[in-house]
């Protein structure tokens, strides 16, 4: 029952210590659609750790259409990185002649560990023989500013001389700030000695 408390205190401790941890980028899906003639987009930017989706609308009858990647050049889609999506259907319902086990509708590639920030100049490839270029650029995430800049100010202040009160406004503030430092710290020291105690 001790160590619970122990724990309990460690635990607020640290919730009072540790500073708060910047947010991070959620991971967003890209499509980019397989027409005829047509990669929309062909070219497509995206932030690290987000995803892109190929699908097939080709609609012509018994084409299919295949996302290839040769990252060693090689001019195989062999390689450990490259990409070969293999077939990919118009449509893989029952009542279509291509549905087997094996038939896909999409590709996907993660943009995080092996595919990382660069550009990637990929091809569809149809059965037909027709080829298209694309582009991915996957760059590093940006921290979106959600706010007003540090410092800026808001209103029509006439050429007021507010250089002295701002001065005291900010010891006051800093005067605050390490007041309400001092409480929660004590705080803290106070419920770990009276959780020790009670064990």
């Amino acid at each position: 029952m001790g160590r619970n408390y122990l724990v309990t205190a460690v635990i607020l401790l640290s919730l009072i210590l540790v500073p708060g941890i910047a947010q991070a980028h959620s991971a967003s899906t890209f499509n980019v659609i397989i027409k005829q003639n047509d990669l929309q987009p062909g070219t497509t930017q995206i932030e690290y750790n987000d995803t892109i989706m190929w699908y097939n609308a080709d609609s012509r009858e018994n084409v299919t259409q295949r996302i290839v990647f040769d990252a060693d050049g090689d001019g195989l889609y062999n390689g450990s990185e490259d990409w070969d999506s293999g077939e990919i259907y118009q449509d893989c319902t029952p009542a279509s002649n291509n549905s087997s086990s094996g038939c896909k509708e999409s590709f996907t590639v993660w943009f995080n560990g092996t595919w990382g920030v660069g550009e990637y100049n990929y091809q569809a490839i149809s059965s037909d023989g027709d080829v298209q270029n694309g582009t991915i650029t996957v760059i590093e995430h940006i921290e979106e500013v959600t706010g007003p800049a540090i410092g800026s100010s808001f209103g029509s202040f006439d050429n007021q001389d507010t250089s002295s009160n701002e001065d005291d406004d900010d010891d006051g503030k800093k005067q605050l700030l390490l007041l309400l430092a001092a409480t929660s710290a004590l705080g803290s020291i106070m419920l770990i000695v009276l959780l020790v105690k009670r064990t």
